[in-house]
């Protein structure tokens, strides 16, 4: 995908961020991004996943925090991850 998108973050500094996937979950209907800013963490890239919420025209990123809804969203990315890998 590698669409870029700016992230103010807690600190009010806007950071940018790759976005890796972008999808709606089809048993709730919401929306979650997957994404990165560079970092990486025992040669592998930090990856990020938050629940996408519109309100008035602006996007908040939202946590995941219930156990059901998280294990659906790992699901999604797992299943896109082996397609892709052609396993």
């Amino acid at each position: 995908m590698n669409k870029k998108v700016i992230i103010t973050n807690s600190q009010g500094q806007k950071v940018e961020a790759t976005v890796i996937k972008a999808f709606t979950l089809k048993e709730n209907n919401k929306d979650y991004i997957v994404y990165t800013f560079g970092e990486n963490n025992d040669n592998n890239v930090k990856t990020y996943v938050s629940c996408v919420r519109e309100e008035n025209g602006e996007y908040y990123f939202d946590s995941i925090n219930d156990d059901n809804e998280w294990k659906k969203v790992k699901d999604v990315i797992v299943n896109e991850r082996m397609s892709s890998n052609g396993i």
